[in-house]
């Protein structure tokens, strides 16, 4: 078997695993859309009506604040593939739960204690583990992502792309003999242009048995 063969045999099986890798990555995202956004869009609404019918506007300002800022970092880092965002998807929510078990305890006492704040909390910490578990992933998601962006043949990996780098690789090989003009080409300038080419000389000679005739 030639060498040319086995190099084809090895990329097929390679652009077949990768495929599989990212068709996998691909699923994987679909289900992080559902676990990322379906909780901010249960959170937003709860939080903004406890906090209307109880008159305690903190709950609310909190999610108008932090709903719409984890949506657009969960976009980043599921869509773009940006890490950073994943991170940061994890790192305002862990702060903001926080922030909610310190101020808790403070809220102001109306409509029969209804504590609208720490059920905001516990609604928060399911949240909190839902989106941060699916940000951990995302990140492993995009580790792979990453990896499969530096393979031969991506994103399609399809074995055309081994035949075009192969035949980009013979048209990038000269002839011998071709490589020698260009060398004298660069190298003697002068001297190649008193080289009569052995077309020049037969037509040269065949231009003058005709005038002879």
């Amino acid at each position: 078997m030639s060498e040319l063969s086995i190099n084809r045999n090895t990329k097929a099986i390679e652009f077949a695993h990768n495929l599989t890798l990212l068709n996998r990555v691909n699923r994987i995202r679909s289900l992080l859309v559902i676990f990322y956004f379906a909780p901010l869009i249960v959170y937003l609404p709860v939080a903004i009506f406890m906090g209307f019918i109880t008159n305690v506007t903190a709950a609310s300002l909190d999610a108008v604040i932090i709903v719409p800022i984890i949506g657009y970092c969960a976009w980043q880092a599921c869509y773009r593939y940006r890490d950073i965002m994943a991170i940061l998807v994890i790192a305002i929510l862990g702060a903001n739960q926080f922030l909610l078990w310190i101020i808790s305890p403070y809220e102001n006492k109306l409509f029969h204690d209804f504590q609208v704040l720490t059920k905001c909390f516990w609604i928060h910490l399911v949240l909190f583990v839902i989106v941060g578990t699916a940000a951990l992933i995302n990140l492993k998601v995009n580790m792979t992502y990453h990896k499969l962006e530096n393979c031969d043949g991506f994103p399609h990996f399809n074995e055309r792309f081994f035949d075009q780098e192969m035949d980009r690789h013979q048209y990038g090989i000269k002839d011998p003999y071709q490589e020698k003009i260009d060398s004298l080409k660069r190298h003697n300038p002068n001297e190649m242009s008193d080289l009569v080419l052995p077309d020049s000389i037969t037509d040269s000679g065949s231009s003058g048995t005709m005038d002879e005739i």
